[in-house]
């Protein structure tokens, strides 16, 4: 749901703003509207060309990558973003209705106690079998590559850890991570990933190694054509 917000005159100067592009401004004061009281929202790229650039063309992803990279914006959980200034930017109506959206720093303490429990205990995460889809995030994991595999859907396709990580490496996608979130979770919200409760999501590893991040903005998600190609 959309919500009023206003803009401060001082924006227009800030240096964080004056080093975006003109779209990327644009998009981030959308950002502001998408999001609740505490400045979390749901991380949909697609939704926001639709609802907010419906007549523009434009690079959606590459907008989205920019507000990532200054960190204005920053990806948290499971398909969701917050926006670590809102409050700078904001006057927040006092009746307007509380966050339900999960408090990002508590996620975070979670995450922090749940991965120090499992080391009291003996156990390490990371060393299931290839085949194992649950979270097996490791503390030496790459930062970018942990979102990513964190953000990919559970599916009995998410295997080969292991194999993800030196792809993942090999396409040097730790430069492109940001881009890369952004693109899967834009996919996630496609009709082709969608379909059939997930049946042609692809395994990670083959969008990988096809880079499919690289042109996202072409096409903004995968082409049905490339549905027979998933393995």
């Amino acid at each position: 749901m959309a919500r009023i917000r206003t803009i401060k005159p001082e924006f227009f100067t800030s240096e964080d703003i004056v080093g975006l592009s003109p779209m990327a401004r644009l998009l981030y004061i959308a950002t502001w509207c998408e999001s609740d009281k505490e400045g979390r929202l749901a991380w949909k790229p697609m939704t926001f060309k639709l609802r907010y650039f419906p007549g523009d063309s434009c690079d959606i992803h590459a907008m989205c990558q920019e507000l990532l990279g200054a960190k204005l914006v920053v990806l948290y959980g499971d398909g969701l973003a917050y926006i670590p200034r809102f409050g700078t930017h904001q006057h927040i109506n006092p009746r307007e209705s509380a966050s339900i959206l999960p408090d990002p720093d508590a996620s975070a303490r979670v995450c922090t106690r749940q991965s120090r429990d499992s080391d009291a205990q003996g156990g390490r995460e990371g060393k299931g079998k290839e085949g194992d889809t649950r979270d097996t995030s490791r503390s030496d994991d790459p930062p970018g590559f942990a979102s990513f595999w964190k953000a990919w859907p559970s599916t009995d396709r998410k295997q080969a850890k292991g194999k993800c990580l030196d792809a993942w490496k090999k396409a040097n996608a730790e430069r492109d991570a940001a881009v890369v979130l952004a693109h899967v979770e834009s996919l996630k919200e496609s009709a082709s990933w969608r379909k059939n409760d997930g049946e042609f999501i692809p395994a990670p590893l083959v969008y990988l190694n096809n880079r499919r991040w690289e042109g996202a903005e072409n096409s903004g998600t995968e082409s049905q054509a490339t549905l027979g190609a998933f393995v």
